[in-house]
């Protein structure tokens, strides 16, 4: 089932683990056009039972941007009203955890010396800016496709602590020495002690500090001297035992100072560091391919979001097509040659492509000049005074007045109402409500001149001819009818056209509106309350046409007909795939 967008960005496709700090979740970064991991951390609840943000917030965000090639790289921390989420990039591989419970047994000496190296490095680099870790464990180690090592969630488990989710100074039980355990002073040796069980459990799949209790933790960290890990595997080089268990004291003071120092005497008693990445890249290759076939069915992306890297060309290539056509309308009624009509077809359409915003105004004023010829005066002027504003407004970054300028496009199809919806599937609420309402006003006024009848949704191809042009006293006639009486039968004449705009401008803010989920299924909602805001809006201005003048009919089958496959046409466009907005208004 679809979800919603996380931070109106990152498009949820699978959860990758759970655990006692949260969710861990594959995501699409709808913004960049990768994939990345969201660790989601709810906030505790206070007494009201309201969440609260934890203390320990700026530390751990300070400590989760650590920038090394054995740390995974954390792109973003941000928060909303309950929960904390880590952005952070998306490896491609599996986990120590998920290695050793696919091998079904310790890992090889080559494969250990690979994660020794790769884990002190880490360790080394984070301790060298001040940041200690806390909950070093298999599940917190990743492997690439290619062997490489990554450590995961530096600054996790203090926010963790803090927010009720962990134990001490956060961490996992079985992986965390006593003096985490009693909340007490932590340094560098509190890490290495979590590096020599992790090394540990490599080497036996066993873990000897592993207890489901807090207590039972405490007794086995405090006073259970663990067994020598040549008594799970006999073949182990004999060197190891005395490293691990010194590191593994209750006393921080008898242990190894640094992971560097630690590393450095079990690499001399482990195998290649270089084989065993290639042997585990193998072993990756191996899990990655069971837990595909788990995930199979998950993690697809719809038509919208694949598209989104194309978005700019197909931007371009629409904003083109329609500036030439603006501009090749715009100047038919001024008798030039065909070659100069053709030659600033030409040049709109390339001005649009390059710059759709600029481009496209280009052609609107174009179009404007030619209605000028057509419309009265005081009728150009407002639609001028209109282009000018919805331009600066919203309409001058890249797809803006395309999406206002579709709608005369759609117009020639005989689905002009569509464009209100797929403006509110593409466009914030208020930035589609606007376009929309230019969109109508324009498609309005176009279709009466090319003599369609009303409700004013249809137009030809060329609109406005040379020749036999609807003469400026009917264009009046037709939009707002032949008033009769006094002064409020005539601001009655205005309404309906009025009505039919604020109708596509509400359309498009609704549909925009439900479409914020980002899913299908909002989608449709978004689509049916749409069309039937249309559809209102038409009976409302036809109702109100009528019963004042009785001369202009907004509403007949013809309309139900270009709603019912307006409908049709965008319901399509959401079963290509879920709402995809790359732009950040």
């Amino acid at each position: 089932m679809e979800q919603q967008l996380i931070l109106d960005r990152y498009r949820p496709l699978a959860e990758l683990g759970e655990g006692g700090y949260g969710t861990v979740v594959l995501a699409y970064d709808t913004r960049m056009q990768r994939r990345v991991a969201i660790k989601r951390l709810p906030f505790p609840f206070d007494r009201s039972g309201r969440p609260s943000a934890p203390t320990g917030l700026a530390e751990a965000r300070t400590a989760a941007l650590l920038n090394h090639p054995n740390i995974v790289t954390v792109y973003e921390w941000d928060s909303d009203a309950d929960e904390s989420f880590i952005i952070m990039e998306h490896v491609d591989g599996a986990s120590l955890a998920d290695l050793l419970e696919v091998s079904g047994g310790p890992l090889t000496l080559d494969e250990v010396a690979a994660v020794v190296d790769g884990v002190a490095a880490a360790l080394e680099f984070a301790h060298d800016n001040g940041v200690l870790h806390l909950d070093v464990k298999p599940e917190n180690v990743l492997v690439t496709r290619d062997g490489r090592i990554k450590v995961a969630d530096f600054g996790v488990a203090v926010l963790s602590s803090a927010a009720g989710h962990g134990y001490g100074a956060g961490g996992t039980l079985g992986h965390m020495p006593i003096e985490q355990l009693r909340g007490e002073h932590l340094d560098e040796r509190t890490d290495v002690w979590a590096f020599a069980v992790l090394a540990y459990e490599l080497l036996t799949d066993a873990n000897p500090y592993y207890a489901e209790t807090f207590e039972g933790a405490v007794f086995k960290a405090e006073i259970v001297e663990p067994p020598a890990a040549s008594e799970f595997v006999t073949d182990l080089p004999g060197g190891l035992d005395d490293i691990l268990l010194a590191t593994l004291a209750p006393e921080a003071a008898d242990r190894y100072p640094d992971a560097r120092s630690l590393a450095q005497h079990l690499l001399a008693h482990l195998g290649d560091s270089a084989a065993g990445r290639r042997s585990l890249s193998t072993a990756v290759e191996r899990a990655s391919g069971e837990d595909a076939e788990e995930r199979e069915g998950f993690g697809e992306l719809g038509l919208w979001d694949r598209l989104i890297p194309y978005r700019r060309l197909g931007v371009g290539a629409a904003s083109a097509l329609i500036a030439a056509w603006f501009a090749w309308a715009g100047l038919m009624p001024f008798d030039l040659p065909i070659a100069a009509v053709a030659g600033a077809a030409v040049l709109a359409a390339a001005a649009a492509a390059l710059a759709p915003g600029l481009g496209l105004a280009v052609a609107t004023g174009i179009l404007l000049l030619g209605m000028a010829r057509v419309l009265p005066l005081p009728h150009v002027g407002i639609l001028s005074l209109a282009a000018i504003v919805v331009w600066w407004t919203a309409g001058r970054r890249e797809s803006g007045m395309l999406a206002a300028l579709a709608a005369p496009a759609l117009g020639v199809a005989r689905i002009a109402t569509a464009a209100p919806l797929l403006a509110g599937f593409a466009l914030r609420p208020l930035r589609a409500a606007v376009l929309s309402g230019f969109g109508a006003a324009l498609t309005l006024y176009l279709s009466v001149m090319s003599r369609s009848a009303a409700p004013y949704v249809d137009l030809p191809l060329l609109f406005l001819p040379a020749e036999d042009a609807v003469p400026a006293s009917e264009v009046a006639k037709a939009v707002f009818g032949a008033p009769r009486g006094d002064g409020w039968l005539l601001l009655a004449t205005v309404l309906p056209p009025l009505v039919v705009v604020a109708a596509w401008a509400l359309a498009a803010a609704l549909m925009s509106t439900a479409c914020g989920r980002a899913t299908r299924a909002s989608a449709v909602f978004g689509v049916v309350l749409g069309s039937a805001t249309l559809l209102g809006g038409y009976l409302l201005a036809d109702t109100i046409a009528v019963s004042f003048n009785g001369s202009v009919t907004w509403f007949d089958p013809l309309l139900l007909s270009r709603l019912t496959a307006s409908s049709i046409l965008v319901m399509l466009v959401v079963a290509a795939g879920p709402p995809a907005r790359a732009e950040q208004e």
